[in-house]
């Protein structure tokens, strides 16, 4: 299935940790890429293959998954992990956020033209994950202004 929408994460860490964790076959968990502060990227998990980051989906209060009902949103999304030093208040940097822009504007080409939407994690698993990519990017405004540079519908 093609994605139809990029997740934006925070990583609770450092991009070192998150290469460690996401080598574990242990964690069960990936991500496609992971943006650290300094705007480094690396790609943990090829786009035409599913990422587990998004979890599990939690339909209910906060829910906000575009989605098809009953598809794994990780089979629709293309998932991003940003660097944030184990704090999600850590401000997105100007560097962090023009490679995660970058990286975006290469997956909106039309090879990925059904990526419309720009998902905090939180839309999709309100209850585990509820400050999911945090205020760094919601509260200071990146993530819609993110969203807005793109072209994509915002889903907080």
């Amino acid at each position: 299935m093609a994605p139809i929408a990029i997740v934006l994460h925070t990583m609770v860490g450092t991009l070192a940790a998150a290469d460690s964790w996401f080598g574990m076959a242990v964690s069960q968990v990936s991500a496609h890429y992971g943006v650290s502060l300094g705007g480094v990227v690396h790609q943990y998990v090829r786009l035409a293959d599913a990422a587990w980051a998004n979890g599990i989906a939690e339909p209910g209060p906060g829910y906000a998954w575009p989605g098809p009902a009953g598809v794994n949103p990780n089979l629709l999304s293309v998932a991003i992990e940003t660097e944030d030093l184990g704090s999600t208040t850590q401000p997105v940097t100007d560097a962090q956020y023009d490679a995660v822009l970058a990286l975006c504007g290469a997956l909106v080409l039309p090879a990925w033209a059904g990526i419309r939407y720009l998902v905090a994690h939180r839309a999709i698993t309100p209850v585990d994950k509820p400050h999911c990519p945090g205020d760094r990017w919601l509260a200071s405004g990146r993530f819609a202004q993110l969203a807005a540079a793109l072209g994509l519908t915002e889903i907080s």
